[in-house]
């Protein structure tokens, strides 16, 4: 599978969590992909909040991306590679500042599960908006990408 460094080597912002696994890769990647919202409902919540809808509880957490996404790799046993464009400081509608790219890969590796968020915006006036948006969100963001690895963990984990 390919680095980020493939789809997005210049970043202005990065976010990187890790859980330890004992399990092999292409067990902790499908127990990564089969998290549902039923095994992190806080997770279902914020996305509420941020305006995203409701979640059913048998839904995907990653499937749910998808459709949001572009899927730049897809490796199963290894992991998934996604991008999105848009002003993630805005709820809703578009205003005259260039957009974000963001890169978002979900990872199986060797003792770990991994995942990694950079965001790119292109114009001064864009990134101090992003920026704002980004100190209030990060926390939260960060928050749902843990739950998600500390779920798939579980998952792969059980007997």
């Amino acid at each position: 599978m390919k680095s980020l460094d493939a789809f997005l080597p210049t970043y202005d912002f990065a976010t990187r969590h890790q859980v330890s696994i004992a399990v092999d890769p292409a067990r902790a990647d499908r127990a990564l992909r089969d998290v549902t919202f039923k095994e992190v409902p806080v997770v279902r919540g914020l996305l509420l909040a941020r305006g995203l809808g409701l979640r059913k509880a048998e839904e995907t957490v990653l499937a749910t991306m998808v459709p949001r996404a572009t899927v730049l790799e897809d490796v199963p046993g290894e992991g998934l590679i996604l991008t999105l464009s848009g002003q993630f400081w805005r709820v809703r509608g578009r205003g005259p500042e260039a957009p974000a790219t963001a890169v978002i890969d979900f990872r199986a590796l060797p003792g770990s599960l991994a995942t990694e968020t950079r965001v790119h915006i292109p114009d001064p006036v864009s990134r101090r908006k992003f920026s704002r948006y980004w100190r209030l969100v990060r926390p939260f963001s960060g928050l749902i990408r843990m739950l998600v690895l500390r779920a798939a963990k579980r998952r792969a984990e059980a007997v």
